[in-house]
């Protein structure tokens, strides 16, 4: 299968941000976190780009992360991870 984006097209989540408020200057990022199950072992992160106060179809995205992290980048930082992930999606 063909790669459809490559690593010179791919724009990181904080210009996307910027981008998303500079287009949209009333625009709102709302998340929240929850554990996937009773076990603890999976951070799920849900991200609502809102282009409008009122906006009938905001932007959602969806991101998890194991509990703790795996390598010594993710450990510690699992939530931000998920969270980056997650408003990556829902801006795109």
């Amino acid at each position: 299968m063909e790669n459809i984006m490559s690593r010179e097209d791919y724009i990181e989540v904080s210009e996307r941000i910027q981008k998303f408020y500079e287009r949209y200057p009333d625009a709102s990022l709302q998340g929240s976190w929850e554990w996937l199950d009773d076990s603890h072992n999976v951070i799920v992160y849900r991200a609502e780009a809102y282009r409008t106060s009122d906006d009938p179809r905001p932007g959602v995205g969806y991101a998890s992360e194991p509990y703790p992290g795996i390598t010594n980048f993710t450990r510690n930082s699992e939530i931000m991870n998920a969270e980056t992930s997650a408003w990556g999606r829902a801006i795109a």
